[in-house]
């Protein structure tokens, strides 16, 4: 039995409420590779914005924020 014939009968049992949230869920891991992608793509940037030679930051070298 394939996985789309197993998911029918638990369809039927579920509340519209819940059937809504599994439809909310289903959209979320169609998105899920274009997440990752841009990910990706944001770590690459940051790595190219920060080479092997960037200094390491500590919490000494957070300033606090002035006070107005």
């Amino acid at each position: 039995m394939d996985a789309r014939a197993q998911l029918e009968p638990l369809l039927e049992g579920l509340s519209e409420d819940r059937l809504r949230q599994l439809i909310d869920f289903a959209r979320f891991l169609l998105t899920e590779p274009e997440r990752q992608d841009w990910r990706g793509f944001g770590q690459e940037q940051l790595a190219r914005a920060y080479g092997p030679d960037e200094p390491e930051s500590t919490e000494a070298d957070l300033q606090p924020s002035p006070r107005p």
